[in-house]
């Protein structure tokens, strides 16, 4: 049986307006499980990640649980929900055979578009 994580750090684009909303979101989210934020790519990202691949980490949300594993994607986003008291309930639902498709597409969506989104996040995030 895996251990429940203690804390979780994101790597995300601090460059992408969708990504410092969203971080910026799940900071003032009461949380079961604490997050570190980390900018991808940094300095910082690559001293404590030596093994990842960072340009990857540019393209796609990263988060590592403090056992080591490796989340990306829509898991990765998943993982975030999973971690807050308010949308963990949101994130077990997401990840049933019923909704997980879907999830990913939506989700996948997001990512390859975020750059054309702009300011968007805020209204996604009801900032």
């Amino acid at each position: 049986m895996r251990a429940m994580p203690r804390e979780i750090t994101v790597l995300y684009d601090a460059q992408c307006n969708v990504c410092r909303s969203a971080r910026d979101w799940l900071r003032e989210q009461p949380v079961y499980v604490p997050f570190r934020f980390v900018a991808a790519g940094s300095t910082a990202a690559r001293r404590l990640y030596p093994s990842l691949d960072h340009e990857a980490t540019l393209r796609d949300i990263t988060v590592i649980d403090d056992a080591g594993r490796i989340f990306t994607g829509p898991k990765a986003w998943v993982m975030c929900l999973w971690a807050t008291r308010e949308h963990r309930g949101q994130a077990i639902r997401l990840t049933t055979a019923a909704l997980w498709p879907l999830a990913k597409r939506f989700i996948g969506w997001v990512s390859t578009h975020r750059a054309s989104l702009g300011g968007i996040g805020q209204l996604v995030l009801g900032r």
